[in-house]
This record gives structure tokens, sequence and C-alpha cells, in this order.
């Protein structure tokens, strides 16, 4: 167990405020927004959460938004276009890792104040893309994919699980689902979650975008956090059979930042048995970082 997750971060329980609307911008899909707040009134940088592929803010809304809103902290997440409630189901397969920047951009300038960024997977990465671009009060990577994208990644997956890789690469092209069947659960979800509610959540994701996932594979600009002056955490699951720990190291050791292993974790931290664990880890290094 770390430093981190030792720490006892005291806190008392407060009444929270739930909020689910649409943001709309001129020319561009609806977005779906849910927040979570204090009812007294926040403390610290608000936290905006940005899910992975072919997710949505629901992956964050299962319990992360309420563990942190509980804890004083103003909690939002978004969906990016063409995911969970967002508008632009569609025109998705069209969408680039540009569209769904613009995305985030547009979440980042209703949150305001140098939120937080915390993402997950290729959240994690469209993430790191925005590093020195736009006011940041800390950057917490979860599963993420590394500073390189799938460059490594995906490659890596084709020989130790060609199965899923098809599956995901077909689900992109075909516009199908077949990336979320049953036979990829535990792989996705970890072998900790129940078979019950990984089928839930399976239920609710989408098909990629195929243009976006190839995208990820080609080489970025990505500014080293430390560069920027970014406090960043690099948070990963040790059973995460999609982005490895190692691939977790490399982020960290790229962006110069904390780094926290969660044992047993799956790819889906926020919907693991250990997500109040990690939530936690991330809160003591908010509080440490006095962020």
């Amino acid at each position: 167990m770390s430093e981190l997750q030792r720490a006892a971060t005291p806190w008392s329980p407060a009444e929270i405020v739930t909020e689910r609307r649409q943001l709309r911008r001129a020319g561009q899909p609806a977005l779906e927004w849910v927040e979570a707040r204090p009812a007294g009134g926040s403390s610290g940088a608000p936290l905006l959460f940005v899910h992975g592929a072919f997710t949505g803010a629901w992956s964050w809304e299962e319990g992360m938004l309420d563990f942190f809103a509980r804890r004083g902290r103003r909690a939002a997440a978004v969906s990016l276009r063409g995911h969970g409630a967002s508008e632009g189901g569609p025109e998705l397969r069209r969408a680039g890792l540009d569209d769904l920047l613009a995305d985030l951009r547009a979440a980042l300038a209703e949150v305001g104040d140098r939120p937080v960024l915390i993402g997950h997977s290729l959240g994690g990465f469209l993430a790191q893309c925005l590093i020195g671009h736009v006011p940041l009060g800390g950057l917490v990577l979860m599963g993420s994919l590394p500073a390189d994208g799938l460059a490594l990644i995906g490659p890596t997956l084709a020989l130790t699980e060609p199965r899923i890789w098809l599956d995901a690469v077909g689900s992109a092209l075909s516009n199908s689902r077949a990336v979320t069947g049953s036979a990829h659960l535990g792989l996705l979800f970890g072998q900790g979650v129940p078979p019950a509610e990984a089928l839930r959540h399976a239920a609710r994701m989408v098909p990629e975008s195929p243009r976006a996932l190839a995208e990820a594979h080609l080489p970025r600009p990505i500014i080293p956090a430390w560069s920027a002056g970014l406090p960043t955490l690099v948070v990963n699951g040790t059973a995460d059979l999609l982005v490895w720990p190692l691939s977790a190291l490399r982020t960290a050791l790229y962006h110069g930042a904390a780094q926290d292993y969660v044992p047993g974790g799956g790819h889906f931290l926020m919907l693991d048995v250990s997500a109040d664990g990690t939530a936690r880890t991330v809160l003591d290094w908010l509080c440490h970082r006095g962020i």
C-alpha cells in the first residue's frame, strides 16, 4: 500500500446536489453534463472527469461523482459527442481526436476555475493533449493511455489479446457492439466485478469512432506535465490487461508524475470493487498537494 493510500484525509459527509443537463453549442452536438456538488458550497479545485473509448459520463456517475461531492468537491463529468446521452451518435464514425478535444475544451470552459482534469483510458490521452494549452490545476490519469497513445499498446494488444483487438476494430468499423460481448467482460472490467454488474455496464457502451482510434495510434506533440508545472498523478490497476502497469510507469516517468497502483484493479477502476479506494487515493493526493 502506498503513502497516498495510507494517508487519512479528514472529512465529514456533506449533503449533495446533483444536476444533469445538456451543454448546447452553436453548430456542434450538445453534450451530456452530469454534476454533483456539496449543497453548502465546495472547496478546492473543481474536478472534471472525462471517459475513455466506448463509454460515457455514466461510468463516473456510478460512484466517483458522489464520492467527491460528499467530501466537499464540485465534481462533473461530460459525455463526448456520440457517447452517453450526448448528441452526435450518427456522425461519431467521422469524428476525429480534434473533434473530441473540442468537446473537452467546451467542458473545461463550462467548469472553469482551473479544474483538475481526471481522464480514463482514451480520455486520459485526450487530457494529455491539452497539457500546456488550457489552464489546469492538476491532472489525474486513471488507466490512461500513455503519451504515445495506442502506438505501442495497439500492436501489443493485437499480439496478446487478438480476439478483443479484432472485436474492437470490428466494432468501430462496423458500428457494432462486438467489443462489449460477454467473452470480454473479465478483460474489460476485471475479475472482481460480478458478472451481472459487468453485463449492466457493457449494455451502456457504444461503438467507438474508427477515425479517433486510428488517430490515437499516430504521434502527437504532448508536453510533459513537469515542464508545464502541472501536478500529475498516474493511477493504474495491477490487473489491468489493456493498459499494463509498465505502460502506466512509462506515463508517470514521461510526466514526472506521482504514481500509485491499485492491487487487483482492472481497467475500469471507477467501476471496480476497489473504486472507493481509488477515489480515496486521488482525494489524498489532491489534499497533499493543496489542490
